[in-house]
């Protein structure tokens, strides 16, 4: 402003007087103008105190507003067929196919490792061959090994009792093994009776006292036995005969 009043002063004295009313209508119409928002202040210039910040919200209501609404985006549940799927794809691997063949062939291999084990006995009998592999077995699990124990498969094919000298007899028999398998040597019994069959004397022989170096009879074979026997039975007793048993103790 005061420019422009140093420039209309010196128009004022190097014009007329008309001319310078001009310049001053004119001056006036452009004050008229619309008013320009001042500037702000510089920092530092201005002495207004700055706004206040809004307050921090509380950190509770910041955490619930973080969280998604719990029915938005939320992944649905697995479907079950998807996961019946998933567990047939894992038993059809072929991963799992050959563990389960090992593990089955393992416990067979156990199964039949027990019952060759209980049926020792009688899986020898049938098959001589596998004695030395049971024998081992047998070693390292501090079990016997025996013949196969079947009375029913021995019949006494002969028997004779005879007196030799004074008290001495000898008794005379021959047991005929009818089972295909070796069977184990049983026990005898001998009894004396009197004309009435009333038990006079009676002696068991086990199958260690027997006259024999074998524990077993042969399959379908026979066995010739002959025992020394001292019988003193007293004066005025009479016996009429005898009853031979095999049995197994």
């Amino acid at each position: 402003v005061p420019s422009v009043l140093q420039t209309l002063a010196v128009e004022s004295r190097e014009g007329p007087e008309s001319d310078f009313h001009a310049e001053l209508e004119r001056f006036a119409h452009s004050s008229r103008a619309p008013l320009v928002p001042e500037a702000p202040p510089a920092d530092g210039d201005s002495d207004a105190s700055p706004a206040a910040p809004a307050p921090p919200a509380p950190a509770s209501e910041a955490r619930m507003d973080s969280r998604p609404p719990a029915d938005a985006d939320a992944p649905d549940a697995e479907p079950g067929f998807v996961r019946q799927a998933r567990r047939r794809a894992f038993w059809s691997s072929p991963g799992v196919r050959v563990s389960l063949v090992l593990l089955a062939l393992l416990l067979a291999a156990l199964l039949g490792g027990q019952w060759a084990i209980q049926q020792r006995h009688r899986l020898v009998a049938a098959q001589p061959a596998l004695k030395p592999l049971i024998v081992q077995a047998c070693g390292w699990l501090g079990c016997d090994l025996a013949p196969v124990r079947r009375i029913d498969a021995i019949v006494i094919d002969s028997a004779e009792l005879v007196r030799r000298l004074g008290n001495f007899h000898s008794f005379d028999l021959v047991l005929h093994n009818q089972s295909p398998l070796e069977v184990a040597l049983p026990a005898l019994e001998l009894t004396l009776t009197d004309p009435n069959g009333l038990v006079i004397s009676r002696r068991v022989f086990l199958p260690q006292d027997w006259p024999v170096e074998t524990a077993a009879l042969p399959p379908g074979g026979r066995l010739s036995v002959s025992f020394r026997l001292s019988i003193s039975l007293g004066e005025g007793v009479p016996t009429a005969g005898y009853r031979a048993l095999v049995f197994y103790p």
